[in-house]
């Protein structure tokens, strides 16, 4: 399980490095078929080829997502991107034990609720507290799996450095 959410945290945080916009008339009709049936009232998609998976970013229900799927149509993943406001409060308690409760010892910089047909809810987040930005993976229950903070080398180079999680 933690080796599915690691991999997870590498996908989210790698997706703009290997993806390749797409039209949607080059979109298989098995994947396209899935989509339209999963989310029928999705506006302004766009498709990427993330390696061999199509990646389509979306607007549903007042909500921006990226859904993932395979070349015969399967569904691999969702991400609801959310306000900070939104997530729940086990996640927030979470936050306030690793980081502190005092006003504006963090912030968080992105979150994303992700679903899987393959594996329980997780939630990513980037958190940045004083200097420092933390890339995290939390089941809904708060528990954090995976927290891993970013370093930058002399070229630029983002790197990480696993603070907190199972071995």
């Amino acid at each position: 399980m933690k080796n599915i959410l690691i991999a997870s945290l590498a996908l989210l945080i790698g997706n703009t490095v290997v993806a390749q916009k797409i039209s949607a008339k080059d979109i298989p009709a098995e994947v396209a078929s899935t989509f339209k049936n999963k989310y029928s009232t999705a506006e302004k998609a766009t498709w990427e080829m993330e390696y061999d998976n199509y990646q389509v970013e979306f607007t549903f229900l007042k909500t921006q997502m990226t859904a993932l799927f395979d070349a015969t149509g399967k569904w691999l993943e969702t991400d609801y991107y959310m306000n900070s406001s939104e997530l729940p409060k086990e996640i927030k308690d979470s936050l306030s034990k690793q980081f502190g409760t005092i006003l504006n010892t963090y912030s968080i910089d992105e979150a994303q609720k992700v679903e899987s047909p393959n594996r329980d809810l997780f939630y990513y987040l980037v958190v940045i507290q004083n200097l420092s930005t933390y890339d995290m993976i939390l089941k809904e229950n708060g528990h954090i799996v995976v927290m891993e903070k970013r370093t930058e080398d002399s070229d630029g180079i983002i790197k990480f450095k696993k603070t907190k999680g199972k071995k």
